[in-house]
């Protein structure tokens, strides 16, 4: 597993290889220990695939500069609301994290595919976890009587432009979903998937990252540094551009309620004012990467059903190395009747060579 996880996945696929039902309800009915994980981890092919489809690419360079969105689009469920705000952006790229494939919860459809289909574009998709069940606790409820055809959950990216060399990346290994503890038994680790597009004849390395949610700043900072070693093994001299969702906190889940309000109280700004707190962002600027230009200062990225659960937080990223970054913005996720289409905003930049 170790091996496999050090370098960057490159297997292309037109289908990623089925799990079939019966083995995911032995894993999520079986033990739950460290070397069943590593065993299970290890048999499905698909955490190692990286499925390539939609229409042919309609560009294989562009010129001058390049729009670019990233959005933790929360299953793609709401594909009509999401593909709406997507067409007006009319991004040149799209990095999209937390995307279904084959799961009950979004209709058991193929959500990249047929968000891909819609714009005409191709699409490269890889599994971030399988999931064992229905989902979150919600969601086996809401579809208790409904059956998951494939139980993938991963990450992708969207373009009309040829990606060339696409690339996975597994974050981690350490098996803290597999098993009921955190309510949602799954096989997979954290990952980020990346290619390579053309611009004004230099290859630009492109990459949707997702950070471990139940982690404290340590682990986030470890897991950029992974990141940043495997991109630097696939091409160490190509601009980069990072888009994702970081899972910027500032805090450990395993934080009290009281701890987190007091916290709280001494910088009411922590959330959204979040370098000071996380470490992997004096790594990032150690490795040649600037955030500064790529995104809105102060502004949160979160979008949760009720904003009066909690304050809310800058936690979706865009980082740079080599490029000159312009425009970032931060488009609210709305449906048309001003419900949440995700519980992310959607970020986006433009880039040009330097």
């Amino acid at each position: 597993m170790s091996e496999w996880i050090a370098f960057p996945a490159s297997e292309q696929v037109s289908e990623l290889a089925v799990v079939p039902l019966d083995k995911r309800e032995r894993l999520r009915d079986g033990p739950t220990d460290a070397a069943t994980f590593a065993a299970a981890f290890d048999s499905i092919p698909a955490l190692r695939q990286i499925e390539t489809g939609g229409k042919p690419p309609q560009r294989t360079a562009a010129r001058g500069s390049l729009k670019v969105a990233s959005w933790n689009v929360e299953r793609l469920r709401h594909l009509q609301a999401i593909g709406d705000t997507l067409a007006q952006l009319a991004p040149d790229v799209m990095l999209l994290t937390e995307i279904d494939k084959g799961m009950a919860r979004s209709g058991n459809g193929h959500r990249i595919a047929e968000l891909a289909g819609r714009f005409g574009h191709g699409y490269a998709y890889g599994v971030e976890f399988i999931e064992l069940d229905r989902g979150d606790p919600e969601e086996r409820v809401t579809h208790a009587h409904e059956t998951n055809l494939l139980g993938f959950h991963g990450n992708g990216i969207v373009t009309d432009l040829t990606l060339s060399r696409p690339f996975l990346i597994r974050l981690e290994a350490e098996g803290k979903w597999f098993g009921w503890e955190r309510e949602e038994p799954r096989v997979g680790g954290r990952m980020a998937i990346g290619g390579q597009i053309e611009l004004d004849g230099t290859k630009v390395t492109l990459v949707a990252a997702h950070f471990e949610s139940h982690s404290d700043p340590e682990h986030r900072a470890a897991q950029a540094g992974h990141l940043l070693d495997v991109i630097d093994r696939y091409d160490p001299g190509a601009p980069v551009l990072i888009g994702g969702d970081f899972n910027t906190s500032t805090f450990s889940r395993r934080e009290t309620a009281s701890a987190l309000a007091a916290a709280l109280a001494a910088d009411p700004r922590r959330r959204v004012d979040v370098e000071p707190y996380e470490p992997l962002f004096a790594l990032m600027a150690q490795r040649g990467y600037d955030w500064t230009r790529c995104n809105v200062p102060g502004a949160p990225t979160e979008r949760p059903d009720d904003p009066a659960e909690r304050v809310l937080g800058k936690i979706d990223w865009f980082f740079s190395r080599g490029l000159k970054a312009s425009l970032p913005a931060v488009i609210p996720a709305l449906k048309a009747d001003g419900t949440p289409s995700s519980d992310h905003e959607c970020l986006m930049v433009q880039i040009e060579l330097i």
